[in-house]
């Protein structure tokens, strides 16, 4: 059994894009799986799918909603798949990991030449277009709890979302294999068959998803 998450905040995406990944899981995976999304307006969303509400404060904006679902208060608990809501599902996304651990992220392996990935670099070699995490492990609470903590205005202004939070503030995690996921944006073709296309900070439309 996986829970399957997905945040949304704000007006950027409708409530059919959460309809859609849900869909679309439905059709490809024959995991058991309890689907939930995280959001502040569960208007239009399919009535399946369980809706996660905001803990309280602090309110938080675009990409940064995505770490609370490290917050405890949400009550996750076993393995944990999120997706970005601009992803589209091309085969069964749900494997079972090797190592549960540790939080697992995308490597943008599509990113060549300069190393990402050093703590003394500000860009970074991974995204969370796809995590995957043992949410009954108390150690995935420490991604929330680091940052919700006096220092929490000072990430907001230092990094533009959780990606450079994570690679920078000296967490620890895994990457998902390379052939897991394809990149839209800079990988027009690849000679392996994805289980996700992620866009990459392209406008997507929910057709361009179909």
């Amino acid at each position: 059994m996986y829970n399957v998450v997905t945040v949304k905040f704000g007006t950027k995406y409708s409530a059919d894009f959460v309809n859609k990944i849900y869909n679309d899981l439905v059709a490809l995976t024959k995991a058991e799986f309890k689907f939930y999304c995280y959001t502040d307006d569960p208007s239009g969303i399919d009535p399946a799918i369980n809706i996660l509400k905001s803990p309280g404060r602090p309110t938080l904006k675009r990409v940064w909603n995505k770490l609370r679902l490290f917050d405890p208060a949400l009550g996750l608990k076993g393995k944990t798949y999120f997706f970005d809501l601009d992803v589209k599902l091309v085969k069964d996304p749900l494997e079972d990991l090797d190592d549960w651990s540790k939080l697992a992220l995308v490597e943008s392996h599509w990113k060549v030449g300069k190393l990402y990935n050093r703590l003394s670099n500000y860009d970074v070699k991974i995204n969370s277009s796809v995590m995957a995490w043992d949410a009954s492990n108390e150690e995935m609470h420490e991604y929330w709890e680091h940052f919700n903590s006096g220092l929490r205005d000072y990430y907001l202004r230092k990094y533009a979302g959780i990606d450079r939070f994570i690679v920078h503030e000296d967490f620890e995690y895994n990457t998902i294999v390379h052939q897991y996921i394809q990149s839209w944006k800079y990988q027009r073709k690849v000679d392996y068959e994805p289980c996700v296309l992620t866009f990459e900070e392209i406008e997507v439309e929910l057709d361009d998803l179909k």
